[in-house]
């Protein structure tokens, strides 16, 4: 399967805008990673109330230097000081003990942390256990889980690696997978591990017992069928129920 790689461009500064000057900047981004802990950038960014591509150009590679209005932001929502913040100097909280984040409660309330697999669906082996370290959380509103019926105990993210799925799904996308959800539904999603592979594809079962496995990419992935006496060979892991993806 072919692989494409695209490289984001650099965000740059507007003109007009007022950034810090001060002595210790340089390091910014590292307190920046110990404010965010295993949040994700878009988790992160949302709970100080910037877009993830704002929050992004403060980290390498491109280490802008935050304006004032959204350095205090960032200190007022994890009740950091703001001089520790931009230089590293002085305590780093107000009463210079407390470790708790402001607003993290709201946001669990809000949000619900799923965790992210450094596992693609076009290669690997096995299903998601301990063999597999989470790299990443990725947060969802638990209004639209709640809608959805989804359990968030049940959900784990992977991704998606060649065009076998487009336009349905591409290269490099998120994909929410429900591993509660093994039981076939004709024409739907599913992670699946067929001999020591994993997939993300349509299953249709066959009036003989077996199955077929259909990419949406028909024209460069013709129809698999696995036979009935073949099926101990394949294990459907669980319900693809959301896929994301960047389109810059």
């Amino acid at each position: 399967m072919s692989e494409r790689y695209e490289e984001k461009p650099q965000a740059t500064q507007k003109d007009g805008e007022v950034s810090f000057l001060t002595a210790g900047m340089d390091t910014l981004s590292d307190r920046l990673d110990e404010l965010r802990g295993s949040l994700s950038y878009k988790a992160f960014a949302k709970l100080v109330g910037m877009s993830e591509s704002g929050m992004r150009k403060y980290f390498p590679p491109f280490n802008s230097l935050p304006t004032i209005d959204k350095a205090l932001r960032i200190a007022r929502t994890f009740n950091v000081n703001l001089e520790w913040l931009a230089t590293g100097q002085g305590p780093k909280h107000p009463d210079g003990t407390a470790e708790q984040m402001v607003q993290r409660e709201e946001f669990d309330e809000e949000y619900a942390l799923i965790d992210g697999y450094h596992v693609t669906v076009s290669t690997g082996h096995g299903a998601f256990n301990d063999d597999h370290e989470v790299k990443r959380k990725l947060a969802f509103r638990r209004k639209w889980l709640t809608f959805r019926k989804l359990n968030p105990d049940n959900l784990v993210v992977v991704f998606a690696k060649g065009d076998s799925m487009e336009p349905t799904i591409h290269s490099g996308d998120s994909i929410l997978v429900d591993i509660s959800k093994n039981q076939i539904e004709d024409g739907s999603i599913f992670v699946l591990r067929l001999g020591e592979e994993l997939y993300a594809k349509r299953l249709q079962k066959n009036f003989d017992g077996g199955i077929t496995i259909i990419s949406d990419n028909r024209d460069d992935y013709p129809l698999q069928v696995v036979p009935a006496n073949q099926l101990e060979n394949l294990a459907v892991i669980g319900k693809v129920v959301w896929a994301g993806h960047d389109f810059v």
